[in-house]
């Protein structure tokens, strides 16, 4: 069983498996999703999270499914096997999601209470991740009454650091027996397809631990692509924990060359000899938007004194380009591409917007995470 959760509010109610229903002829190749759910509302959006397309920034494939009496059924169009989400839609936002692997071809039927827990099956692959929710159900259902817990002991008035420190200890046990038996699980049954749905749940550094347990046909066959996804995404996590013993004040900035708005290379280094700040911003980034006000005030307050040299993430160059003209920003820009040429990675970044100001002989200076007065506190010190 799957368990939904929201912060501090967590409802479980039994889930039953449903059998799986015939595929109409002509729909071979597409994932075939039933569901029999309480709480499900009218209307529930089908989104396909391909991790290829959103690297590219392609658009996402999804469409809008009217349910009935809280049932729902709908054919998927998929290439190769990757992350999906049904959104419950009410007023035409997302009140709540439930995430799952997706796998052409297959019958996934889902049950159970969409704020509390659901049971997926169907089709082998399906009814072989049951054998993992037999495993780490029960580990979950302990989450959740230490929650439930936390909860009761807030609402009765129990300081909110005593309760923290109530629920650290305990989470932490719980985590690491959950990671232990999704580890001794994949060890046992390293040709089960559905264990690859586990490797997004671990640590950069069990994933790759795992991946290395599943046998090859698993990592090469039809789960290939979520392999190699979560594989991408734990090598550039072990990569920004290492990186992030380097990144501090004091230290030399890592040279990057990245091309500016105009396509043209733009090495770091080249602007060495006076103070730079490393704005790492997104366009989908709400608090990067909130920010630029500001910091257009300071960039002409100190202007001559200091650099800014944006690095977007996580946008396509078109959107990139777009939301520099539309916020009117007057610095210096670059683009910072989802692939090997990232370097989010080699700077730690674990929040945006980051702002990194690096001194004119090239060392860390000053390192913001979010929108902080600090920030402009410091830019005041530095050149007042």
């Amino acid at each position: 069983m799957k368990i939904l959760r929201q912060t501090f509010l967590v409802l479980a109610a039994a889930a039953l498996a449903q059998s799986c229903t015939t595929k109409p002829s002509g729909e071979e190749g597409k994932l075939h999703i039933t569901a029999n759910l309480k709480n499900m509302n009218d209307t529930v959006v089908v989104v396909v999270a391909d991790a290829d397309k959103v690297q590219k920034g392609e658009e996402l494939y999804y469409d809008t499914i009217r349910t009935t009496n809280g049932q729902l059924d709908v054919y998927v169009p998929l290439t190769h096997a990757c992350n999906i989400a049904l959104l419950n839609m009410k007023d035409g936002q997302p009140v709540g999601q439930m995430p799952f692997c997706g796998v052409p071809g297959e019958e996934c039927n889902i049950s159970g209470d969409w704020h509390g827990e659901y049971f997926l099956s169907g089709s082998k692959f399906y009814e072989d991740f049951n054998e993992i929710d037999k495993v780490i159900t029960p580990i979950h259902r302990e989450e959740v009454a230490l929650v439930k817990d936390c909860e009761s002991r807030m609402a009765k008035g129990e300081a909110q650091e005593e309760v923290i420190k109530f629920y650290q200890p305990k989470a932490a046990d719980i985590q690491k027996r959950m990671q232990d038996a999704q580890m001794a699980f994949i060890k046992k049954h390293p040709k089960n397809e559905a264990c690859v749905t586990l490797l997004s749940e671990l640590p950069a550094d069990k994933a790759m631990e795992a991946i290395n347990m599943l046998d090859a046909k698993v990592k090469e066959g039809r789960m290939k692509p979520v392999v190699e996804t979560v594989r991408k995404q734990a090598e550039k996590e072990l990569k920004r924990i290492e990186a992030a013993k380097s990144i501090k004040e004091g230290n030399t900035a890592p040279d990057f060359t990245l091309n500016d708005i105009n396509g043209k290379p733009l090495k770091l280094s080249s602007l060495q000899g006076k103070y730079v700040v490393l704005d790492f911003w997104g366009s989908w980034c709400g608090w990067c938007i909130k920010g630029f006000p500001e910091m257009k005030n300071y960039y002409n307050k100190y202007k001559g004194k200091f650099e800014i040299l944006g690095i977007d993430c996580g946008d396509t160059e078109d959107k990139w380009k777009e939301a520099v003209k539309k916020n009117e920003l007057p610095w210096l820009h670059v683009f910072n591409p989802q692939d090997d040429g990232d370097i989010t990675s080699t700077y730690a970044i674990q929040g945006y917007p980051t702002k990194i100001v690096v001194d004119p002989k090239g060392k860390i200076a000053k390192v913001v995470i979010g929108e902080d007065p600090a920030f402009y506190s410091f830019l005041d010190e530095l050149f007042k």
